[in-house]
């Protein structure tokens, strides 16, 4: 009564608590598979059964088992080839496999150790012996789903921290890292499918009066607003960040110059209808921009600094005005 009581309470976790570990078990002789399923319940772990190696890998399929312990000879599909199909599913790959059998010869062995198996016992076998084989691979997968975990965790703590390093704080748009690589891959698709790519510099006019005048958290809450503007007149496909201070860069992809210029137009116009600041302290800003077109020789690098060239012509007419460059 004792024994029918563990067995059937194994398995049966508590709240909070993990269930207990599953194991597959597979083997054509009804009281060898009789007395492990005993054992193992006994131990306290769940346990599912098969009598061929199809049914085995059906089940380890369906149940995601802990644990397969398969018999090397069985009907319909012995254990080797079980084990081959089961390594080279990606559902069960990582389940580790005990083979058991009645062939002690050292092929047998090698066969089974070579398809991925964890571990060998042979027929017949101590159940005592079995039991610590269990132990140790349960052991030994859990610590390889703990690492396994881990690493996934670091890899998105890593994405996340690249995510940061190239998104500038204040704004939430792209810095100068992100930029970089923006840069790198529209160049590339400007290069392969022919297409213009357009670059537009806009920098705030005046803007260090706003600071003196306003305060720092008013340029602040403008920069952020700035930003908020700028994403609003832009399309899907083009890529904003902020190049550094107050100023701002927008890439155009499939945009020649003429189309660039237009957009360009349509940001300062959007920002001279509006007012920026924070709270009862706002004022009206100004852009000053400048366009450029890749050119079929030069870098995306030299693009940019064409469109410096073309803001500076921008800055010295007056400001608040469109300059495309040369």
């Amino acid at each position: 009564m004792k024994t029918e009581s563990r067995a059937a309470g194994a398995g049966q976790a508590g709240a909070g608590e993990a269930p207990a570990p599953l194991i597959l078990v597979a083997d054509d002789e009804p009281v060898i598979l009789a007395l492990i399923k005993r054992r193992l319940e006994w131990e306290e772990y769940r346990v599912v059964t098969a009598e061929d190696g199809g049914r085995a890998v059906e089940a380890a399929r369906r149940a995601l088992p802990d644990l397969i312990i398969l018999d090397v000879m069985m009907p319909v599909l012995d254990g080797l080839q079980a084990c081959r199909l089961l390594k080279d599913d990606p559902a069960t790959r990582d389940i580790p496999v005990i083979f058991l059998s009645a062939l002690d010869d050292t092929d047998t062995k090698v066969s089974g150790l070579a398809l991925g198996a964890d571990d060998y016992v042979s027929k017949p076998f101590r159940v005592e012996e079995l039991l610590a084989r269990v132990r140790v691979a349960i052991r030994l997968k859990r610590e390889r789903d703990c690492l396994r975990q881990r690493a996934e965790e670091l890899r998105r703590s890593a994405e996340a921290a690249s995510e940061m390093s190239m998104t500038d704080a204040l704004t939430g748009l792209l810095n100068r890292y992100g930029l970089q690589r923006a840069l790198q891959r529209e160049l590339s698709e400007a290069r392969r499918y022919a297409r213009p790519l357009s670059c537009l510099l806009l920098d705030i006019d005046f803007f260090k009066a706003v600071n003196d005048t306003y305060g720092h958290a008013a340029g602040d809450a403008a920069l952020v607003q700035a930003a908020r503007a700028l994403t609003e007149s832009v399309r899907g496909s083009d890529v904003v960040c902020r190049y550094g201070g107050e100023e701002f860069l927008v890439l155009a992809p499939e945009t020649a110059a003429p189309g660039a210029a237009a957009l360009a137009e349509k940001i300062r116009q959007a920002f001279s209808t509006r007012l920026f600041g924070d709270g009862a302290r706002t004022f009206p800003l100004t852009l000053s921009v400048g366009v450029a077109e890749l050119r079929d020789s030069e870098s995306g690098n030299d693009m940019i600094a064409r469109a410096d060239e073309a803001l500076y012509h921008a800055k010295q007419s007056g400001r608040d005005r469109v300059e495309a460059a040369e």
